[in-house]
Order: structure tokens, then sequence, then C-alpha cells
């Protein structure tokens, strides 16, 4: 008995494995498709719907004859073992591994075809039957068309992962006649990055999770997210780093030693914006100079940020933008003080400078620069204006308490979201999961919020690791909840712990 046939393997079910470890669904495949065709070259990609699947057109060329022959190999349960699984390889290697996909999940339909000068090579497949054919008649310029459908295909899902997969692939992708959003969709500011990993940086308007990207070939391939650090978003090209069909953790774990770099060039990326702070609106101002504090309360760019213009300052009737060293300069003149108005609130000319800030910007001051934060009296009108909004907050949030998704049942909960819950119970309240993506709302002493939020799910993780980072974590899923002193201070605790040369 020849070793092949000795050690023989089930191709079927290796196909079948490497698609189960490589994608989540048949929904991802169009998005592979896209991949292929941007490490094939082509110039752009257009997708349409097609009775149960999908049709899409490329402008280039994404295989050859040999790849299809290749592949009938492959599925012919009669051929040479050993050729069959040398084919599986080298198409493994080639990137080439959505024909196998696309071609051996159950009830697949692929119809393939490739034209070029040579003429017009077709690869049909059905029921685990392929054929190759070719027409040198129909000669023309490059392209190639895929029409696929599979069983269990949902093209609504296919289509929502395309718009978000495709998001960074260099070339034009029209979906159902509608160009795919470019860049990331919150996006307030961007950055091409060249080393040590290519790809773009991006700070958001909303969020309070770090969070990457991780491509291959333009598209898409695992995300992950980086705790404990100020808010930015980065989409980094993978492919040539890492092999053909690596796996999630492997992108992740390639990607790790480049997150200190990454989280350096995002605090950059904000620092090269201070000089716009004065011209923005207040909620862009606000938003870019509390994620500088953040990164400076890090230990991140510490003494750039220190001495860059980021705090708002009222001074008589004049506003001018200062740095934090300069604001603790005249706070230790004042006794260590530091006076200071919301934004929105009018405040008299007298009584020396007084600093703009949200609630988390004069929280991050005092921690920084070791002052008493002191809310200046803003008069009868401000103060009443203060009181009805914060009563119309805590109305929403208890109207939202009565009225929304369901709360998921204890044993229906991750791990990690289970420690999230027992951790949040050492503030004094209880905090539950409910299904969806729904902000926080509040029943009673109970604070419910979507268990599919970026900022539940990046929670949970830090939540099964340390308690420490509860504090933050409060502040990042609720919105005028009262956190107890305790919480800050295990958090500041652990912050002196991982970085004790941190100035203060």
């Amino acid at each position: 008995m020849r070793p092949d046939e000795l050690f023989g393997i089930d191709i079927a079910a290796e196909v079948a494995t490497l698609c189960s470890a490589q994608l989540q669904g048949p929904w991802q495949i169009p998005a592979e498709f896209v991949r292929l065709a941007n490490a094939k070259g082509a110039a752009r990609v257009q997708v349409e719907r097609a009775g149960r699947g999908l049709d899409l057109r490329f402008d280039g060329v994404l295989a050859t004859r040999r790849d299809f022959e290749d592949l009938v190999e492959v599925m012919d349960d009669g051929a040479d073992r050993v050729r069959r699984q040398a084919a599986v390889s080298g198409m493994e290697s080639a990137g080439l591994s959505v024909l196998l996909w696309a071609t051996g999940l159950p009830g697949a339909r692929l119809k393939m075809a490739v034209t070029s000068l040579g003429g017009t090579t077709t690869l049909s497949a059905k029921a685990g039957r392929l054929s190759v054919e070719t027409d040198e008649d129909r000669a023309g310029p490059p392209r190639t068309t895929v029409r696929w459908w599979c069983r269990g295909l949902s093209v609504r899902r296919s289509v929502s992962w395309l718009r978000t997969a495709t998001r960074f692939v260099p070339i034009p992708v029209t979906v159902f006649g509608r160009p795919v959003d470019r860049g990331f969709e919150d996006g307030l500011y961007r950055m091409r990055i060249r080393k040590p990993l290519v790809g773009e940086l991006s700070v958001t308007a909303t969020g309070e999770t770090a969070s990457l990207w991780l491509l291959e070939n333009g598209v898409l391939s695992a995300r992950a997210v980086v705790p404990g650090y100020p808010p930015f978003s980065a989409a980094v090209e993978m492919g040539g780093i890492v092999p053909a069909g690596s796996s999630a953790d492997e992108l992740r774990a390639a990607a790790n030693p480049s997150l200190e770099h990454l989280i350096d060039e995002a605090a950059r990326m904000l620092l090269l914006l201070v000089d716009r702070l004065p011209d923005l609106d207040e909620p862009v101002r606000a938003r870019l100079s509390t994620l500088l504090l953040r990164f400076a309360l890090r230990g991140i760019r510490f003494e750039q940020v220190m001495s860059s213009d980021v705090i708002r300052v009222r001074r008589g009737s004049g506003r001018s933008m200062e740095s934090p060293l300069e604001v603790a300069g005249w706070a230790r003149r004042n006794g260590g003080v530091l006076r200071a108005a919301d934004p929105a609130v009018e405040v008299g000319g007298g009584g020396g400078p007084v600093v703009e800030t949200t609630t988390e910007e004069r929280a991050l001051l005092a921690d920084l620069l070791g002052v008493h934060i002191e809310l200046i009296d803003t008069g009868l009108q401000a103060g009443l204006l203060f009181r009805l909004r914060s009563l119309a907050r805590r109305v929403r949030q208890r109207i939202r308490g009565v009225v929304g998704a369901p709360i998921i049942e204890s044993r229906e909960l991750t791990g990690d979201e289970k420690a999230l819950i027992a951790a949040w119970s050492d503030a004094g309240s209880d905090l539950r999961l409910c299904r969806g993506s729904g902000s926080a709302r509040v029943r009673g002493s109970t604070v419910i919020v979507g268990r599919n939020r970026p900022e539940v799910r990046a929670a949970a993780g830090v939540a099964a690791g340390s308690d420490g980072w509860l504090y933050p974590i409060m502040l990042a899923l609720t919105e005028d909840r009262e956190i107890p002193e305790a919480i800050r201070s295990r958090w500041l605790a652990s912050v002196a712990a991982e970085d004790p040369q941190r100035v203060r």
C-alpha cells in the first residue's frame, strides 16, 4: 500500500474545515472575492443581486485556466490524493482559498468567467461537479464575472458585510449601485501611516474603545480592541506580514508588537490638531482636548500635551487656549484651586481666569495637576438651566428603563460579561445587559445597556482581567451616574502601578 493511500485525507472535510476556520459563514465569501480582486490588481468591483445569490463583476483577471483545473482536481474524489492535497496547499498559498470555499460549501453553485485577449474561460460548479471551458472567440479586455450562491446564504448579511469589510480596499466598490463608504464611519480626522504597519489612523467623534481593523489585501480580516487606552481607530494592512490563511488570533498576535507605536502615533496625530482647537465647534474641541488629556494621564507624549494649548480659558470677556502647565501655574497662585465652568454656561467677567471645560476634562485636570476644581457659581439663570438639563437627562434615562430591549438571562451570559456585572456591584448598583446595542437606560438603581455595544464588549474583557478599570468603564457606559470616590481611587492606583514614573 502506498503512503498516500495509507495516510489519505478527506478533501471535502478539509475544505469545510478551512472555511470554518477562516470565515464565520458563507455570507463572507463575496467579500473574499473582493480581497482576491484587489490582490490581482483589479481596477473596480460591482456587486448586483442575482436571484437568491449575487453577481460580482471585476475589471481584471482573477484566475487562470490552470487555477480552475487545479480546483477541478481538488474536487475530484477519484483523483490522486497527494496531488489533490498539493493543489489545496498551492491554492491557499496563492490566495485562492475563496475558490475552494465557493465550490466546496453545501449546495454551492458557481459560474466564474474570466475574459482576456486569449478568449473567455468559464468555470461551472454545481453540487460538487465542476467543468472548465475556454472559448477563444470570446476575447476582450481583462474582466471577470462571478455568479454565486450556496445553501443558507443570506444576501442581506453578505451585503452588510461587504459594505463594512471593504471600507479600506483601495479600489472602488459599488454594491447595488451605491459606492461603499470609505474610511471609519464616525471619523473626525485621519492620518496615513507607513511604519511599522501601513494603514490609516483616525480619531472618531464617539466611542470609548481603541480599536484595530486588521486588513489583508485591503479587506477586513479581524478586529481587535486595545483596552485601557484613549479611543482611536486604526486600519492596518497585515498582508505579507502573516501567511495566507492565518487565523484572527494569529493576526492579532502579529499586530501586537506594533501596538505601542500605533498608540503613540494616535497621540501625535491629536497633537498635530492642537492649532485647530480654537476654531472648532465646542463638542469637537472638547472631544480632542479630552483625548489629549487622557493620553497624558497614561504617560503618552506627556510633556508635549502638558505644554500644548488644549484648555479653553475665559479671562474677562475674552477666550483663549492655554496649556495645562499654564493652568497649573495660576492654580498654584490661587492656593491650588482651579476655577472652572461648563462651556455652555455664561459667567461673569470678574474673579480671575476660568477654565471652560466639560466634566471629564475637569476630572482629568484634577488628576494631572493635583489641584482642586471649584465649579464657580454661575448665577440663578445658569443654575436653573443646568438643573433643567440634568432633570431632562434623568427623565430620558428612566423612560428608557421602562421601555427597551429585554434583559438577557444569566445563563446566556459569557464569563467575561458575568465578570463585568460582578465588578459593577462594587459601585453599589446593578448592571444588566439587554439584547441589541442600545445606550444605557436606568430602572431604579439598575443600569441596563445593550450587550452588542462595542464599549460593552471591550469593558467585559477588561473587567475579566482586573477590577481596577471599573471607573473608566462606568464613565464609558453611563451618562450622569454618580461614581463612588473609592472606585476612582482604585483606578488611579491601578494606573500608577502600571506606570510608576508618570508625572502627576
